[in-house]
């Protein structure tokens, strides 16, 4: 199936993602699936980020919640950087126009 054509189901995936684990090339699997080494790539990392939320007693959903919610942090974190800045700047440039 080629990635173009639609989308593939999680079976699908996972029966590519387990070829790779067993050591199949990315490269001769993306050429064979038509499929990028990028996506193949996502695939296998999601698919192992889902095998040790289950390791640790997680559902996906939680795992889900969990990257989010760090996500979230990031963002917050990178706004109040911004405005910090926003505010230095509107300060100084108060002042060297004086």
């Amino acid at each position: 199936m080629d990635e173009r054509q639609g989308r593939w189901s999680s079976r699908k995936k996972a029966d590519a993602i387990l070829r790779l684990l067993r050591g199949e090339s990315i490269d001769s699997l993306s050429r064979e699936l038509s499929v990028t080494v990028e996506s193949l790539s996502r695939w296998r990392d999601d698919f192992i980020e889902g095998g040790m939320a289950g390791l640790k007693g997680r559902t996906n959903e939680e795992a889900v919640i969990a990257k989010l919610e760090k996500k979230v942090g990031q963002q917050a974190m990178l706004l109040e950087l911004y405005e910090k800045k926003d505010h230095f700047l509107q300060k100084n440039v108060g002042r060297s126009s004086k």
